[in-house]
């Protein structure tokens, strides 16, 4: 058989895509995408970084990242809300996007992580690293730490988030604004809000789909900044089909089953792309990078946090 030495590494990114698919269907407050690149970077480590896996691990990067990304159109939520609100989340993602930037400007990051640390905690965590990552050519170990990064600070958020509720002159739907507009995955979301009251989880995960929009304008402001100074810019095939699938999956509502379908197999296969990634990186390298990537967006989303409970009656 002529790749049978790719068989072993797709393999073990298969079952451990499976595997955090399933966890997270279990407990929203667990990302399949965190999850099987966190189970990766395990299993590369435990194994010593077998050369076995490699081939499989990279066939599985190059088939299934594109397949999810392309797929993840299927995802995206285009209804309208209220002009108002919807001008709120556009200046939150700007800012959240902007100050990220700037601060990895400051604390002396590569331009490629910095991207990615921006996308993750102005639109839609580990999903838009994933989806930016290969566009952009980062390194296996820059979206590692970028969506570790990213991860924590949901963590973060989902415990402390019903605390701030508890602490300060909130109501119930300016908290689901504040968690829909800030927390970075859609299963942070509905933890934290479902925790202050079940009644507000809906318009929570509405502005959070909102946010996840945004990756329509996010993929080509990114490509035009990372590819700056060259003549042309080479749209990738799957850039290509995740706009078309999306504007399909917002006309054609009446086959909402099918893009149901769509919407399961791109978790899996950017849970597949992810767990690959994971496969190739040691947490030497991840460690390397010191806590300054978490440290930036920390810093940047906690200076939007404040701008929105301080302004919040406007929103």
């Amino acid at each position: 058989m002529k790749h049978k030495d790719h068989i072993p590494g797709l393999l073990v990114v298969c079952v451990t895509a499976f595997v955090s698919v399933y966890i997270s269907t279990i407990n929203a407050s667990f990302d399949a995408l965190v999850l099987s690149i966190i189970i990766g970077m395990v299993l590369n480590n435990l194994l010593g970084g077998m050369e076995t896996f490699r081939k499989g691990a990279d066939t599985a990067i190059r088939i299934f990242l594109p397949s999810g990304i392309a797929l993840y159109g299927t995802q995206l939520s285009l209804a309208g809300m209220r002009t108002g609100l919807f001008l709120s989340i556009v200046i939150i993602f700007i800012a959240m996007f902007s100050v990220t930037l700037l601060l990895s400007r400051v604390f002396h990051l590569n331009e490629k992580i910095s991207i990615l640390l921006a996308s993750g905690v102005a639109v839609c965590g580990a999903s838009a690293i994933a989806i930016i990552s290969p566009l952009i050519g980062s390194k296996r170990e820059d979206t590692s730490i970028s969506i570790l990064s990213v991860m924590m600070l949901g963590l973060l958020g989902m415990i402390f988030y019903p605390m701030v509720y508890d602490l300060f002159p909130f109501t119930k739907n300016e908290f689901g604004f504040f968690a829909g507009a800030t927390l970075p995955m859609i299963g942070q979301v509905k933890i934290a809000a479902g925790n202050v009251s079940p009644d507000i989880v809906s318009a929570a995960l509405q502005i959070k789909l909102v946010r996840v929009a945004f990756l329509i304008v996010l993929i080509p402001l990114v490509m035009i900044v990372s590819n700056r100074g060259e003549r042309r810019i080479t749209v990738p095939w799957f850039v290509v089909a995740f706009i078309v699938v999306s504007f399909l999956s917002n006309v054609l509502r009446q086959f909402d089953g099918l893009f149901a379908w769509g919407r399961t197999f791109s978790t899996f296969f950017l849970s597949a792309g992810l767990a690959a990634i994971g496969l190739s990186v040691d947490f030497e390298s991840v460690v390397d990078e010191g806590i300054a990537p978490f440290g930036v967006i920390f810093v940047s989303w906690l200076s939007v946090v404040v701008t929105i409970f301080l302004f919040r009656n406007i929103w």
